[in-house]
């Protein structure tokens, strides 16, 4: 341990970055009257200084609403709009956004998220009289946007914790903090916890080494067009967005280059920009005044990082939150201090034991039929609607019934009196006929024999091909009826559905079956489905094994 002072400075907490993460979660936890000091260069990183700071609840080429949007926004708005009543300065900016279609598909893709819930509760359509030369392809408004003047909020809250002895300007290195006790050091100082907020830099933190962060560098640009739009239009996203800012500027941005996590706007992403504003306005029509970069610190997945350290609670992260941070970090702000004052649990999606994988005592023998079941059950809920396209003895239909509850409901499919007849008798033997319908069917009737109502709608829909286990194995999954069958059910299936398909590639009459399926496969659209192969570990080519498409 360092040498100390006899009488050390003591906190509740030291958080390291002062980026829109570390700044606002400290004077949160000022203001619940804990003892924080925050530290920070601010040199180092440009990230927040340089973002937009856009409040979005629909985002993506996917169009797909943000996580947890409806309880992020409000939160998120109501502590701007508090911090300006308290200081008298104007953090937050509301304003709708029109988003334009780039292109056909998107347009289809909006008619299908409009049939989802959230959708049309929060978009509206575009007004006829319009703002920007970008309607080829129609689009939609968000009425409830803004954004978030990231430079007057950092100014603010550093201003405050300068006055009141809260903030460090300084660099800092990770061997200057000592954790491995509690309490923990830093020159001197002491407290309870550390937290790390430290942006894109936290991909050199020795203690959350196992968190996959993917920083991605983006320019942003402040132009100048012929036929500017008031300060107070709309803010247009197609692709790329604009904002007309309170101070007459209009910004424009972003780019993602995951190769060069720098502060230096690079020649390809610039040219990205013109390019876009010489298709939409003309290439006469605009100028650049400004351009900057700054990196995201963005994640794998779609959750920032908050929480302590699985193996040492006195390590807390606090990152993350990439180009959503002015919607998000309120939010887990207080969630965090919540935490840390009353023992309340942070969700599991964010935590970073999330990106610790689990040892096990015992390997768990390698069945497919396991790893399907399992797959399923991550995405299928009570209340939820499935299907077993192939009931065979009832065992995946029994499941289903199971997780899907009473307020749930099954449809099984099979050919074989006897099948159903089995099926049948499990179900009532579990107490579960009452959620499950069963049809003596081929599984290429999916489409006129579920409801209409629930196209669309479907969960999980499960299939397992080749025959029926202690039948006739004569009688065995075709080819045309199966691809039929695949058809239908991404047909079926909603957002974030998932279809689990094992197949059996030793099976007698099997392997047409299996390279005509692994086709069908390859033919869908990443755009639309994720797609993944579970083969055996071992990388036995006869073993069977699944495969699941899951609809973005």
């Amino acid at each position: 341990m360092p040498n100390l002072p006899s009488n050390p400075e003591s906190y509740d907490a030291i958080v390291f970055g002062g980026g829109l993460a570390g700044s606002i979660l400290a004077e949160q936890l000022i203001a619940r009257g804990l003892e924080i000091l925050l530290v920070d260069n601010a040199n180092r990183s440009q990230c927040s200084r340089v973002a937009a700071g856009l409040i979005n609840p629909i985002g993506g080429k996917r169009l797909k609403r943000v996580w947890m949007a409806d309880e992020l926004i409000p939160f998120a708005t109501s502590y701007y709009q508090k911090l300006e009543s308290q200081h008298g300065t104007r953090l937050f900016h509301p304003r709708p956004l029109h988003r334009y279609f780039s292109n056909p598909d998107e347009a289809k893709l909006w008619t299908k998220r409009l049939q989802e819930k959230g959708y049309a509760e929060s978009t509206t359509a575009l007004p006829e009289q319009q703002s920007y030369p970008c309607d080829s392809h129609g689009g939609f408004a968000i009425p409830k946007a803004g954004y978030l003047d990231t430079n007057s909020l950092l100014e603010l809250i550093h201003s405050q914790l300068t006055n009141e002895n809260h903030l460090l300007s300084s660099t800092f290195h990770y061997n200057e903090i000592e954790a491995s006790e509690s309490p923990i050091y830093f020159r001197g100082r002491r407290a309870k916890v550390a937290i790390f907020a430290e942006g894109h830099l936290a991909t050199g933190n020795p203690h959350f080494e196992f968190i996959p962060y993917k920083p991605a560098k983006g320019i942003i640009a402040r132009i100048r067009l012929t036929q500017a739009p008031e300060a107070n239009s709309p803010i247009l996203l197609k692709g790329k967005f604009l904002v007309p800012r309170h101070d007459g500027t209009l910004q424009i941005g972003a780019t993602y280059n995951w190769d060069d996590p720098n502060d230096t706007p690079d020649e390809e992403g610039i040219a990205e920009l013109a390019e876009f504003l010489d298709r939409e306005f003309g290439a006469d029509s605009w100028e650049f005044e400004e351009i900057r970069a700054g990196v995201r610190p963005a994640t794998a997945g779609a959750y920032p990082v908050v929480g302590p350290h699985p193996n040492n609670s006195r390590i807390i992260a606090f990152n993350g939150f990439g180009s959503k941070g002015s919607m998000q970090i309120p939010y887990f702000s207080a969630a965090l201090a919540d935490f840390l004052q009353n023992g309340k649990s942070l969700q599991p999606e964010v935590l970073p034991s999330r990106f610790i994988k689990k040892e096990t005592k015992r390997a768990k023998r390698w069945l497919a039929t396991n790893v399907a079941k399992d797959a399923v059950l991550q995405r299928l809920k009570a209340g939820d609607t499935a299907i077993d396209a192939t009931a065979g003895n009832g065992h995946d239909t029994q499941w289903l019934a199971e997780q899907v509850g009473k307020a749930g409901h099954v449809f099984a499919y099979d050919i074989q009196e006897q099948a159903i007849k089995t099926t049948r008798t499990r179900l009532e033997k579990h107490g579960l006929s009452q959620q499950a319908t069963l049809f003596q069917a081929g599984h290429e009737n999916l489409l006129v024999t579920i409801p209409s109502e629930l196209h669309g709608k479907i969960s999980a829909i499960v299939f397992n091909l080749g025959f029926l286990p202690g039948g006739d194995e004569k009688l065995i999954t075709l080819p045309k009826t199966t691809l039929s069958a695949l058809d239908q059910s991404i047909q079926l299936l909603q957002t974030g559905g998932i279809l689990s398909v094992t197949l059996y590639p030793s099976h007698p009459g099997a392997s047409d079956e299996v390279d005509q399926v692994l086709a069908w496969l390859n033919g869908l659209s990443t755009d639309e489905f994720e797609i993944r192969i579970e083969r055996h570990p071992t990388g036995n080519q006869k073993s069977p094994y699944p495969f699941f498409v899951i609809r973005k």
